[in-house]
Formats: C-alpha cells, structure tokens, sequence
C-alpha cells in the first residue's frame, strides 16, 4: 500500500495548547496566507456535487453512525490537515474533543502524522489515510488507501467513510475561498477569479454561522458535558 509521507510535528501542534492556539486564530487577524486549495472553476462542479451527494448520508450518520462519532471526526481532521482550511481545524478540534477524542491525538492529526502512529488501530489508520490520500491527490481516491479501507470496514461503512471526505473537502476548500475573498476586500491577498468572488460571497454567511454555533456550544458548555459523557470508550485509542 503507498503511503503518506510523514511531516515532523510543528512545534505549535507539539504543545498541549494546540487547540486553543487553533482557537485563537478564529476569528481573528489572520496570519499572511500561503497558497491553498479554493474553490476554482476547474475543481466546482465536481466537489460540490460530491458534497452534494454526501450530505443525506452525514444527515444519516447523525442519528445513525456506521462508524463512530469519534472516527467521522479523525477522518475530518485528517482530511483538513491536508487542506488547512483554518475554520475546519477549529471547529472539528472542538467537535472531536466532544466525542472523547484527547489533544494529544488531534495535535497529531492535524500537524499530518502518519496515521499509523497516530492510532494502534488498523481501522482508523485506514480511514484516516484515505482521506489523506484524497487530499493529497487533488480530490481522486487513490486505489490502494480504498483496497485498504475495504479490508478493514463494511460496504456501508466505505460509504459513509468516502461521503465524510467528500464532505470535508467542499467545506475545506469553501473555507479557504471565503479566507481568499476576504484578504482581497483589505486588500492583502492575491487577484481572485470570478469563481472564488462568487463562491465567498455565497459561502461567506454559512460559514460564520457555523462559527457562531460552535463558539454558543462553548459558551453554554455542551462540549465538555459531551467530551465527559464520550471520554471512558475513548482512552485506548493512542
């Protein structure tokens, strides 16, 4: 199976305050932006409509997971490590500390540690690595991540696995468009196509919204109560 090269840890992602560093950043002044992954006219139709095609089985698993909360949150993680949408990062630290999932292994996901040394589990190191994979290869599912993702889970749960990454990537790269557009309204970002204007603009209230979700969740302390209830099933996980 090919495999994802390993980035050493960035020493902001080795600390245990990673995720309130993420925290800080949203919002907040930006750091200056390094090209990333946005919405194009090459890329549109394709990952909206594979988001599209995605949303009834993310709707489903919220009320009946295939796979488990925590893993739909890895595989997430995995996927914008990748792509480094900052809204995403943010926002599925939080949600993935709500299903039980401990610093130490969101740290991990996001500064893009192997998989493997992530977890000792070989289902999650598969699932986690084929939404890797996708990213990495520009949003086409690499054959030997999905062999390998067929070996450790069922059909239906392949689905839900492959409409999570489908998922994440149109929000990934839907953050990152609205970040492009914003830096050109203070003009201190780069030229932006018609394509990005348009998809910003649009995206642009979805996603503060969700931002205002997740920080009211914090505030009225729904989170924790979740991290809490989720913790004892979690701690075998490293």
């Amino acid at each position: 199976m090919t495999k994802s090269s390993a980035k050493p840890v960035p020493a902001h992602l080795r600390s245990k305050a990673a995720v309130r560093a993420v925290d800080r950043r949203v919002p907040g002044k930006r750091a200056p932006q390094v090209a990333k992954r946005t919405l194009t006219s090459e890329n549109i139709l394709t990952t909206v409509a594979n988001g599209a095609v995605s949303l009834p089985v993310i709707v489903r698993s919220a009320f009946r997971p295939k796979t488990s909360k925590s893993l739909r949150e890895k595989i997430m993680l995995g996927v914008t490590a990748i792509n480094d949408c900052r809204y995403c990062a943010w926002g599925h630290s939080h949600w993935a500390a709500a299903q039980g999932v401990s610093e130490d292994v969101i740290e991990l996901i996001l500064g893009n540690v192997h998989p493997s040394l992530v977890t000792s589990d070989p289902r999650e190191a598969a699932a986690i690595l084929f939404g890797q994979h996708y990213a990495e290869h520009l949003g086409r599912i690499d054959r030997d991540s999905l062999r390998n993702l067929r070996r450790h889970f069922s059909p239906a749960e392949v689905r839900e696995i492959v409409a999570y990454v489908h998922f994440i990537t149109f929000t990934n790269l839907g953050g990152n468009t609205v970040d492009v557009v914003l830096d050109r309204l203070v003009a201190e970002g780069r030229p932006i196509s018609a394509v990005e204007g348009a998809a910003g603009a649009a995206l642009a209230p979805v996603l503060f919204t969700l931002v205002a979700l997740v920080k009211l969740g914090k505030i009225v302390g729904t989170d924790k109560r979740r991290a809490k209830r989720h913790r004892p099933a979690a701690r075998g996980e490293m």
